[in-house]
């Protein structure tokens, strides 16, 4: 447990989940099994979790606030789940930030709502399969949201014009994403879509050759498979000549692909994130020179999404106690990214509450030229 310093005023809890896998770094005895500057690669994730929740309680201590914040091992060896959480609410932990897997996500929020503890999933892009829980928040945006806006950011910025949607068969999420477009474009002033199938080559070369040569060529990839995706930089790139410029949307998991391959030069690349970090943040190049002094590594996106939110909903939990979730929506305290968090309606009721704020990035020859 880490301890901000009292202040007056009722005192709030907060716990946090990550895995650590403690078990598998001290043996019976208590002593590490590793060298100084080294620990298990399974317990990465949750060490870069952990550290930015350790930095930000330092924060948040400059404040004095009346906080305690307790943090569990999702992966102990010695205490289940259910064990952990049965601390947590005897503790009185009004809120809990969770890293953790999808399953453990689906038990922690039964369990809170059991409870009236708000869960706040701090990295699964998934609902959880969560129903009438109005204490359950998504930090990430489901495939849903994800879909929705990128239709809208078509939709608002290329009126009009014909886009060919890449997909393929026999995919979970292909056919997700392909439904999702399905669904958005049945109303009022649809987008112009027509649906090949990436290995279909004489129905792609039709589609697009029939396509305005005087106007930008649109192209959606329509899969979260990375390989796919390049599959469709590449097929895009080989039009450049042919038309004004090209234009690939792309998925959340683009960020993991290299923007700067030669194979993908002349292709103007969008995709849609919820976490976009300026790169002029004084806060974000203190965090980094912390950590690499540390750690002997620069921060992934975890260790700042770890600060940002343990900072942000300490902030909240203690400026607004039980009546948290009805301030969601709090500009207050943000760190690194904006969140727009709306409740999402299941039979006229809150099913959960979703951050509905999405970045769309645009890269032209591995250069990031906008965020919009």
């Amino acid at each position: 447990m880490a301890q901000a310093v009292p202040a007056d005023g009722q005192r709030h809890k907060m716990a946090v989940f990550t895995p650590l896998y403690l078990d598998d770094a001290f043996d019976s005895e208590g002593a590490y099994r590793f060298s100084s500057k080294s620990f298990p690669k399974n317990s990465i994730n949750g060490l870069e979790f952990y550290q930015g929740v350790a930095m930000a309680i330092d924060s948040l201590n400059r404040h004095n606030l009346p906080l305690d914040v307790y943090v569990y091992d999702s992966k102990s060896g010695s205490e289940s789940l259910e064990q952990q959480f049965g601390k947590c609410a005897a503790d009185g932990v009004g809120l809990i930030i969770a890293n953790t897997s999808l399953s453990e996500l689906g038990m922690l929020a039964k369990l809170a709502a059991g409870k009236k503890i708000t869960l706040v999933n701090a990295t699964v892009p998934n609902d959880a399969n969560t129903t009438n829980n109005p204490y359950f928040v998504v930090v990430n945006p489901t495939m849903g949201t994800q879909v929705e806006g990128l239709y809208k950011y078509i939709k608002n910025n290329y009126t009009g014009q014909k886009v060919v949607f890449f997909t393929h068969k026999g995919g979970s999420s292909e056919d997700y994403i392909k439904s999702g477009f399905d669904v958005l474009n049945s109303g009022a002033n649809p987008i112009k879509i027509e649906f090949v199938q990436i290995g279909d080559t004489a129905a792609v070369t039709r589609a697009i050759h029939a396509l305005d040569k005087t106007k930008p060529a649109l192209f959606i990839s329509g899969s979260l498979d990375n390989t796919f995706g390049n599959n469709v930089l590449t097929r895009a790139a080989a039009e450049i000549k042919n038309f004004p410029k090209v234009v690939v949307f792309g998925m959340p998991t683009w960020e993991n692909l290299s923007m700067t391959k030669a194979d993908y030069k002349g292709v103007e690349i969008v995709y849609g994130t919820p976490f976009h970090r300026s790169a002029n943040s004084s806060v974000a190049t203190a965090i980094s020179n912390s950590y690499n002094k540390k750690m002997y590594a620069r921060p992934s996106d975890l260790v700042y999404r770890a600060f940002g939110l343990t900072y942000r909903f300490g902030r909240l939990l203690s400026q607004y106690g039980k009546n948290i979730n009805e301030n969601l929506g709090s500009s207050n305290y943000t760190m690194f990214y904006d969140y727009n968090f709306q409740p999402v309606y299941q039979s006229g009721n809150i099913g959960y509450y979703e951050n509905k704020k999405l970045y769309f990035l645009r890269y032209l020859n591995g250069s990031l030229q906008q965020v919009m």
